[in-house]
């Protein structure tokens, strides 16, 4: 068992933020997998493995983790083992986009763009309601689309967090 620190338990309560807003938000659908990944990028074979119609995926994952004095700023001063510590965490949504059509109808176009905005909102409403990040200790990146390759439809968040 490894013991719990810092990292993840921010990491963690970020992830059930994220989840919890995921359930919360009305007219959007669930998705198969919600959590944290390890690792430089995450499965996407997590976002069909549901026992219903739904599909997707949404997680938090650590992208770097740095001596910081200032918020999403590394300290590259000589001896600064004395600085604090910053993390960056993507955040990221993916869902199954039907790419069985040559050209995709504009009703499906429509939807699949109307759940990839309420997506990204979903996104920073779990990065500025989670009790776990203070405000002031937060940098929040832009929302960066992902898709359609291979038939999944998202997109990400960074955020840089000061602990």
């Amino acid at each position: 068992m490894v013991a719990l620190n810092p990292v993840y338990d921010v990491v963690s309560a970020v992830a059930a933020c994220l989840c919890q807003q995921i359930n919360d938000t009305v007219d959007l659908p669930g998705v198969c997998f919600c959590g944290i990944v390890p690792g430089d990028q995450p499965s996407a074979a997590y976002t069909g493995d549901c026992e219903d119609d739904t599909c997707g995926m949404a997680w938090v994952r650590l992208i770097t983790m740095y001596p910081s004095r200032v918020v999403g700023q590394q300290d590259n001063t000589a001896g600064n083992c004395g600085s604090g510590l910053g993390i960056d965490l993507e955040l990221g949504i993916l869902r199954c986009f039907d790419i069985s059509d040559t050209v995709p109808d504009p009703a499906k176009l429509l939807a699949t763009a109307q759940i990839q905005y309420a997506d990204a909102l979903v996104m920073q409403r779990a990065i500025y309601c989670c009790e776990a990040i203070p405000n002031k200790s937060t940098i929040v990146s832009a929302y960066s689309p992902l898709g359609p390759d291979g038939g999944l439809v998202g997109g990400t968040i960074v955020v840089s967090i000061g602990l």
